[in-house]
């Protein structure tokens, strides 16, 4: 269920590469948005009973979305994490990333669970950089969750303007039972 995740994400993304240049050239997070993008696109692929931040009957916290399939019941986290490196044309406004990274990690082991998936989008990334795999690196080390960097991540193009580019990464992984995490 991860990779329809990632993948649904991912069209959002590519369809939408003219309105994200606004929020990517201020480095602004748009995780509202495409929590409601992704949860249409959930519904019209056939995914059932799909709500935004509804509380479980399990007594669980409030995931950004919930639904099911093939009678599974699935809960997904979202974050668009900003980094902080410099990029020529995008505000270098940020919090650091580390505290973004931190905020997937915590998302991870909130979930609990082998049906929880965490997604996430990290942007603005300079054409060709690879920094971000220290940060998926950080990511399955604390979390002991195996992400593979062609299986759960992929990288869009975006413009930010005429005449520069920078890539955002999508990942999208499925989350595990953690014993005493908090």
């Amino acid at each position: 269920m991860d990779q329809t995740i990632l993948k649904q994400i991912s069209l959002i993304i590519r369809e939408n590469k003219e309105l994200l240049k606004i929020p990517i050239r201020q480095k602004a997070k748009f995780e509202g948005w495409l929590k409601f993008e992704l949860a249409n696109r959930l519904e019209l692929i056939g995914m059932e009973n799909v709500e935004v931040e509804s509380q479980n009957g399990f007594g669980h916290n409030r995931a950004d979305i919930s639904f099911f399939y093939n009678e599974r019941y699935y809960q997904v986290e979202l974050k668009t994490s900003n980094t902080n490196w410099k990029i020529e044309g995008v505000s270098n406004n940020s919090r650091p990333i580390t505290k973004n990274i931190k905020s997937i990690v915590k998302d991870a082991k909130k979930l609990n669970s082998t049906q929880g998936i965490v997604s996430f989008v990290l942007f603005p990334i300079p054409p060709k950089d690879d920094r971000w795999k220290i940060y998926i690196e950080r990511i399955k080390k604390e979390t002991k969750i195996d992400i593979d960097y062609n299986k759960n991540c992929k990288l869009e193009q975006v413009n930010i303007d005429n005449n520069r580019k920078c890539e955002l990464l999508i990942c999208s992984f499925l989350s595990r039972k953690f014993d005493n995490w908090r």
